[in-house]
Order: structure tokens, then sequence, then C-alpha cells
């Protein structure tokens, strides 16, 4: 009986330490993830424009470096939040960056890496950072 509670004591305490430990352990940035594809704003749109199921299929949860020019800048005190302008009036690829401090204007070029959560009228990209 006492092995089964010092075993079941065991086990507990190794799942208290790694449930701590995950839930310490820090984000990774996306700065340092290997890039999945490298595509220009206007070509992404395009692809979930033409077909959404097989642009999901290849862009969703994946880090993509997008190309393109900042239609609009929003900064926030927690988040700043790029649009790239895709050609198309009615939507953008929107970056949400993880660095508030990002000064981007209207009209600079710029490449942006971030992570795709998927299209609705716009492409939203998460944990966006300047490349």
């Amino acid at each position: 009986m006492k092995k089964v509670l010092f075993t079941l004591a065991s086990l507990g305490l190794v799942g208290l330490v790694t449930g701590i430990y995950m839930f310490n352990k820090p984000v990774e940035s996306v700065s340092t993830m290997k890039t999945n594809f490298s595509i220009h704003a206007s070509e992404l749109l395009m692809a979930f424009e033409e077909n959404e199921s097989t642009a999901n299929t290849k862009y969703l949860d994946k880090v993509l470096e997008v190309k393109g020019i900042v239609d609009k800048a929003e900064k926030t005190d927690e988040k700043t939040t790029i649009y790239l302008n895709t050609g198309n009036p009615l939507s953008n690829i929107i970056f949400q960056l993880e660095n508030s401090e990002s000064t981007l204007e209207k009209g600079e070029e710029v490449t942006l890496k971030g992570i795709c959560t998927g299209y609705l009228m716009d492409v939203v990209m998460i944990k966006g950072v300047k490349v």
C-alpha cells in the first residue's frame, strides 16, 4: 500500500512540476522561427480569394514573410497593427506586431513576418515582426 501511495505522490509531483514549467515557458518569437513561405501581399490575398480551402491548407498556422506597401498603421499602448495594401480597396493583409515600438509609415515598402491565422475579408497575421 505504501508503494502505491509513494508512486501516486511521485507521479503527482512530476505532473505538477511539468505543468508549472510549461505554464511559465517563454513563447518563441516569430523572428527566430523558420519561414515557411515568402509572398507578396497581393498574391497572398489572391490565393485566399481564388480558393480559400486550398489557401488555408497551404498557409494557415504557417510562418510567412509578406512583402508589401503599408496602407495604414495603428498604434495603441499594447500593440501596433499594420495594414498592407493588396490592390483591393476592400481587403488588406493585417499584421498584429509583437513589438509595439515599431514605427512604420503609410507608403513604406516593408517585409513583415508573422503567423497566418486565416481569412475573413482580410488575411490576418499575428506575432508579426519587421524583417
